[in-house]
């Protein structure tokens, strides 16, 4: 079932690839990142995951710049909650070595991926309606300031998660 997920989030970031842009280019670097998924979803390897994940990233990264796009908060957010669902699955099959996952344990994973989709919609949400407010009040020097600071609160909460993962 776990493996399923993975497979459906890896689908799902070709799909969004491919309504991105219709660049035969960023096909191909989908295809790439599908078939390193599929590798990583059968044999249970996080590497392989991690990099269909960059190569799917590159893949959404190459898109805009060829369609001449800005980011859509909506599709970026799709994006990053699949391409989270692919390395999750991915990392929990590999700790359950060939073991059955099912029943409490997988109810408890999925209901914990929800919530984490639905706390990062809140979120995304939330501060695109607070910068929507604020963009007009605050000088345009404020901007790369505000920008560093998002950076560095991105990079401190990654950097928690894993401290306490580990």
């Amino acid at each position: 079932m776990i493996r399923l997920l993975a497979a459906a989030s890896a689908v799902a970031l070709l799909a969004l690839l491919r309504l991105t842009s219709r660049a035969e280019v960023v096909l191909w670097v989908g295809l790439l990142g599908l078939a390193l998924a599929a590798v990583a979803i059968a044999a249970g390897w996080r590497w392989a995951a991690t990099a269909a994940a960059v190569l799917f990233m590159v893949g959404y990264t190459l898109a805009l710049r060829l369609e001449g796009r800005s980011v859509e908060p909506g599709v970026a957010l799709g994006f990053g909650l699949a391409l989270l669902l692919l390395l999750a699955a991915v990392d929990l099959t590999g700790r359950a070595r060939g073991a059955t996952v099912r029943g409490p344990v997988l109810g408890t994973t999925v209901g914990r991926w929800l919530a984490l989709g639905a706390g990062a919609l809140l979120a995304a949400m939330l501060a695109m309606e607070l910068a929507a407010a604020v963009a007009g009040t605050l000088p345009a020097m404020a901007s790369p300031l505000l920008a560093a600071a998002g950076g560095l609160g991105s990079v401190l909460v990654v950097a928690a998660l894993f401290r306490r993962a580990g």
